[in-house]
């Protein structure tokens, strides 16, 4: 459950790799006792800002619903696993 709680996306990982790590993290625990909303806020403040403000492109991930924010989530995380990343993203 700390592990959950104190999530933070590594250096050079990309959105799609912390939101994997994220999920094995939760699946691991599968007692954590979170909400989704909460699921959603622990991963989203565990991002980098860069990470974030991408996220955000899509809507305020954190002022969206828990499943409109998973959506969007993985909506990004399937541009992030089929390109070269974020930079591309960016780009």
């Amino acid at each position: 459950m700390e592990e959950i709680n104190k999530f933070q996306q590594e250096p050079n990982e990309t959105l799609y790799q912390a939101w994997e790590r994220f999920k094995e993290l939760l699946m691991k625990c599968p007692q954590h006792y979170l909400t989704e909303m909460q699921e959603v806020i622990l991963f989203y403040n565990g991002l980098e800002v860069p990470t974030r403000q991408i996220l955000d492109s899509k809507g305020d991930i954190p002022t969206k619903t828990a499943a409109d924010a998973k959506v969007a989530i993985q909506k990004m995380t399937r541009s992030t696993k089929t390109s070269d990343g974020l930079a591309s993203i960016q780009a």
